[in-house]
């Protein structure tokens, strides 16, 4: 379970300010639950950016950013502290308001057309500058702007790197359709990018996020598409490809991290088994081969080993493979039924499904020790999905009967619930990989 804390520290709701910011996203809600030692976390002022139109948004954004964490406190300053770029005569002023990391900036709105943003960090008991960046972008992509510049200064002070410019896709279920949705990783900005009458399942981004893959239905077989995209404008660049389809039911695509193949699940004759197809040529290699069901599969970084989900023992358990030499070895044990695997990005720890006491929780399996650690308390949680960094699992929940989004950071010092803009019963999230700078 979570390791106890004192308190629930905060709970703030976030909302998309005007759609006119955004061009054509829709506004969608965020609701965050710090749970953190007091003490633990790193403090640090965001100043109002100095400028006119957008620039208080700027810190807004990344003020949410920073909080949603569970690792900053931010510290409030009197209204009406707002200016660019300390001299070395200002450093005493804000160590006597017991600053230690400030953030300050500029925002401006260029002749042609675009948008300029510009911000500082500064340590202020060491006196110096830790970071000064500047961008020019679109003015459609303001929080982008922002996030990138979170990014910076998270990745600064942590020593990891931030997340806050990446993507999440999910499926929107309604009455006889269902729809792909792309969307920022805080929940802003959704954007419809494929429709179907038929249900959508297992979406997957690719390890550059050029695609998606997602489990459909053809001629009433469930088989894997695989869709192009444009993953920072979050837009579809092409139709679906149907990948084979092979005999019998083809599921839970996972890509490999050269992003050249796929694992995935085929169904025939009472039997589920993992096989890896080539997109090259789609030529398959079964890497189960026994009469139980194999599924879920999910690459570890390096791409010589899958995990995967059997009911080899009667109950759903995790495994592990070699992709070359097949050595399957059970890694869980605690709890009757523990599936839905996914490697974390540095292979340390797989996050699961885990059964227990009439529940679905997200947990985690430490690669090392073997420990089984339950992350979350509802009672039908589904889908988990690690951030690139690996701090953070977005996973599939219910509220009043419909599907939502939450978020758990691994050391369980944050939690997020994501409420679709129209009430969307919501699922399936997968979490795409960091933006190229």
């Amino acid at each position: 379970m979570f390791s106890v804390f004192r308190a629930v520290n905060s709970l703030v709701t976030l909302v998309c300010l005007s759609t006119a910011l955004f061009s054509g996203a829709v506004c969608a809600q965020v609701e965050v639950e710090i749970i953190a030692d007091e003490g633990t976390k790193i403090p640090i002022t965001v100043l109002p950016f100095e400028g006119s139109g957008s620039a208080s948004l700027m810190s807004e954004i990344i003020s949410a950013d920073l909080l949603k964490t569970g690792l900053f406190a931010i510290q409030n300053i009197e209204k009406g502290w707002s200016r660019a770029k300390l001299t070395e005569s200002d450093y005493r002023g804000w160590d006597d308001r017991r600053v230690q990391n400030l953030v300050i900036g500029k925002f401006a709105e260029l002749d042609d057309g675009r948008i300029q943003g510009t911000f500082w960090l500064y340590d202020i008991p060491g006196e110096a500058m830790s970071v000064g960046y500047q961008i020019k972008d679109d003015p459609a992509q303001i929080r982008r702007m922002a996030h990138h510049f979170a990014d910076l200064i998270y990745e600064k002070l942590t020593g990891d790197k931030g997340i806050f410019r990446t993507k999440i896709a999910y499926v929107i279920r309604a009455k006889d359709q269902s729809t792909l949705v792309i969307a920022d990783s805080d929940g802003h900005n959704p954007r419809e990018v494929f429709s179907t009458n038929e249900p959508i399942l297992s979406p997957r981004w690719s390890p550059d996020g050029s695609q998606i893959a997602f489990v459909s239905f053809a001629n009433r077989k469930a088989a894997v598409h695989v869709v192009p995209v444009d993953y920072e404008r979050s837009r579809v660049t092409g139709k679906p490809k149907i990948i084979g389809p092979y005999p019998g039911s083809n599921s839970a695509p996972s890509w490999s991290p050269d992003g050249k193949s796929l694992a995935i699940a085929i169904s025939k004759d009472g039997q589920s088994n993992i096989f890896i197809v080539s997109l090259e040529d789609q030529t398959k290699r079964q890497i189960t081969n026994n009469r139980w069901i194999n599924t879920e599969p999910s690459f570890s970084s390096d791409g010589r080993n899958i995990v995967f989900t059997s009911d080899r023992t009667g109950r759903p358990q995790i495994y592990q493979t070699a992709v070359q030499a097949v050595s399957e070895v059970r890694l869980t044990y605690e709890g009757r039924y523990n599936a839905s695997p996914q490697f974390s990005p540095k292979d340390d720890f797989v996050a699961l499904i885990h059964y227990d006491e009439r529940k679905f929780n997200v947990g985690t399996l430490d690669m090392k020790s073997g420990v089984v650690q339950i992350l979350t308390n509802g009672s039908l949680d589904q889908s988990p999905s690690i951030s690139p960094n690996g701090k953070v699992i977005v996973y599939a929940s219910e509220a009043n009967g419909r599907g939502i989004l939450r978020f758990v950071s691994k050391n369980g010092r944050a939690k997020l619930r994501y409420v679709g803009p129209k009430g969307d019963d919501i699922r399936e999230p997968s979490w795409g990989p960091f933006i190229k700078d």
